[in-house]
């Protein structure tokens, strides 16, 4: 049996058609276009897919219709300008609040102030100035000290010799006959009593060479140190008793011939201090008076600049001198043998000699005169140098006591003890330290400074405390 064919038809058209839809001119199209930009423009090309039942409203919702042809071969050289979105499309968008980033930064500086904390805690220091108490007075007192005394004020000593020389042309030549020269001790250790000696007195080396004394002397008796008896002694100069290189020896010991067969021979004797020198017998260039005179002054005054340097350096820390209680002694500027050159070669010596004292005894005599009431080991005198010393005993007399004078402010100033005064302050607090310090009588003020600023206690550990005394910066 024939069945009816159904046939499907692919498209069904509509009952409108396009051609219901009202077109307006090109210009009226391109003026609607570019005041709607989502209007269907009359050159695009619609697929079969898009619905065209009906006719849709310019004024509805427009839906973009874009070319199939993606490579379109069209190169536009000019970019179109992008219309403005309808109003209907717009809508407010508000930015969130950026708070992450505050708090990173806040927990960031909150790691970095502990870190800071942290390195500041492992410097912990303290810094004390201490001022101590201090005080002046006026000082006008004349004193007696012995020498090498063993108790109250007692003085020493200090000798020191030296010579320089100096090279000038000779004028003229002559037969010259030089007695040789030198330093000896003379020792007494007879009895305690003082040993007087004339000038030309003769002593004698084991070789029999004879030196004799240049001028007068009196050699201290012996005296008992302690258990030790000492013998007295004085330094003198002695030349040659006749001229010539023979009396140039070196060092030697030294008998009195003129007390020969009495126990003095024995007990009062003598050694060289220096070489003997400077003996000549024959021809030798001669210098004239004036450039003798002259060549004299100048090594007098260097004489004196280096005696005074070397006699400085023997003084020991604990002691003091002052400079007018400094004495010098010169010799003869003389000669040395040239054998016959044409340059003369002069030599001069010199001596000085210096009272020195113990510091803490000499305070102690000044402090009984100024402050009686004051112990001597709680306070020191800062100014001993400055003061002016005169001396008011003879130079005969400087062998068993001296009398002075000293005149001028005396500045005193308590001392502590740093070592004691750090060990009791460790690991205080400021107003605990404050209230040690003020128990120590010898300070007036003190300035505690901590580090960090924030730390207000001094460390425990006492290489990381510093005491300053003002007195000594």
């Amino acid at each position: 049996m024939k069945m009816k064919k159904n046939i499907v038809q692919d498209v069904i058209p509509g009952k409108k058609s396009i051609r219901n839809v009202k077109l307006t001119s090109s210009r009226s199209l391109e003026r609607e276009t570019k005041s709607d930009p989502y209007a269907i423009k009359r050159d695009s090309k619609v697929t079969l897919e898009d619905d065209f039942s009906r006719p849709v409203p310019i004024s509805q919702a427009p839906m973009r219709i874009e070319p199939q042809n993606k490579f379109d071969n069209t190169f536009n050289n000019t970019e179109e300008k992008k219309a403005p979105i309808p109003s209907s499309y717009k809508y407010e968008y508000n930015e969130p609040k950026k708070t992450g980033k505050k708090w990173l930064y806040f927990s960031l500086g909150l790691l970095v102030l502990a870190i800071a904390f942290g390195i500041s805690a492992m410097f912990k220091s303290a810094s004390i100035k201490i001022s101590p108490k201090q005080d002046t007075k006026t000082l006008n007192e004349t004193f007696v000290a012995k020498k090498d005394a063993l108790t109250g004020l007692g003085f020493q000593i200090v000798t020191v010799s030296k010579d320089v020389e100096k090279t000038v042309t000779g004028t003229g030549e002559e037969k010259v006959n030089i007695k040789s020269q030198g330093r000896i001790v003379i020792y007494n250790n007879y009895n305690d009593q003082p040993q007087k000696l004339v000038a030309t007195t003769r002593f004698q080396t084991p070789e029999g060479l004879i030196f004799r004394l240049v001028n007068p002397v009196t050699v201290p008796g012996r005296e008992v140190k302690g258990t030790a008896t000492v013998p007295g002694s004085v330094e003198v100069l002695v030349e040659a008793d006749k001229p010539g290189i023979s009396y140039n020896i070196g060092l030697k010991d030294f008998t009195i011939p003129g007390f020969k067969g009495d126990p003095k021979y024995t007990t009062i004797y003598a050694r060289s201090k220096t070489d003997m020198t400077g003996g000549f017998s024959g021809m030798q260039k001669i210098v004239s008076k004036e450039v003798l005179e002259q060549a004299d002054r100048e090594m007098k005054t260097e004489l004196e600049t280096k005696l005074l340097n070397d006699i400085e350096a023997q003084i020991p820390a604990n002691f003091i001198s002052y400079k007018e209680g400094l004495s010098y002694s010169f010799e003869p500027i003389s000669q040395v043998p040239n054998s016959g050159k044409e340059e003369v070669v002069l030599r001069k010596k010199g001596k000085t000699s210096a009272i020195i004292f113990d510091k803490a005894s000499l305070t102690k005599v000044i402090l009984s005169k100024l402050l009686p009431e004051v112990e001597s080991e709680t306070v020191k005198i800062t100014n001993l140098a400055g003061l002016t010393f005169k001396l008011e005993s003879p130079a005969t007399d400087l062998d068993k006591q001296v009398s002075f004078s000293l005149d001028g402010g005396v500045d005193f100033v308590w001392v502590f003890d740093q070592n004691k005064l750090k060990n009791d302050l460790l690991g205080l607090n400021k107003k605990s330290a404050k209230l040690v310090i003020a128990s120590y009588p010898s300070i007036s003020e003190a300035w505690i400074e901590t580090k960090p600023f924030w730390n207000q206690k001094i460390p425990k550990n006492p290489e990381k405390v510093t005491v300053i005394n003002t007195t000594e910066l």
